[in-house]
């Protein structure tokens, strides 16, 4: 029993390896218990055992969805503070045109890449916070991106006040169309 008390409390405070939290995520820590007990069933434990790993694994699961209106918000705040770093720099970047109808996480999915490409060149101004929130949104849309439609290689290349501007219109449309999931 102490055993699983130990491992309990091992889950629950997050002993694990975890990346920076997003500030504009909202979420709780995934703390899903009966997954790593499930297959245990014929452990010695009494129902209220299971029944408290049961409400506790339901209690802490993690409610995320992918381009959620705060992280769009931190998004273009991020775009107009850094505005200087686009106006200095010559890099080329893919930039697609802001269509949502069609793939919205995988184009998001591109233009965080080319984001976290122009601020790790300009790291040296101070934008460690931002470049770690980036990476953060990278893996998420990462996970939700659609097979089925282009690769961020296929879009066209532009220069960074360009790939700017389309990035903060696609912000908008996604922040005037309210369509905040994977989908």
């Amino acid at each position: 029993m102490t055993i699983l008390l130990t491992l309990y409390l091992i889950l629950f405070l997050g002993f694990w390896s975890k990346p920076k939290k997003h500030t504009s995520k909202g979420t709780t820590r995934c703390v899903c218990l009966l997954w790593c007990f499930g297959s245990n069933l014929e452990n010695h434990l009494n129902i209220e055992v299971w029944n408290s790993f049961l409400i506790l694994s339901c209690a802490f699961l993690t409610t995320v969805d992918a381009h959620h209106e705060s992280s769009l918000v931190e998004l273009r705040v991020l775009l107009q503070k850094g505005k200087h770093i686009f106006e200095n720099s010559d890099a080329l970047l893919y930039a697609p045109h802001a269509d949502i109808d069609k793939c919205t996480p995988s184009l998001m999915y591109c233009y965080l890449q080319e984001l976290y490409v122009i601020l790790t060149e300009a790291k040296d101004s101070g934008y460690d916070n931002e470049i770690q929130s980036v990476f953060t949104l990278i893996d998420t849309y990462k996970n939700c991106s659609d097979s089925n439609c282009p690769a961020c290689e296929t879009h066209l290349v532009a220069n960074s006040t360009v790939f700017m501007k389309r990035m903060e219109e696609f912000i908008q449309k996604l922040l005037s169309s309210k369509n905040t999931d994977c989908d």
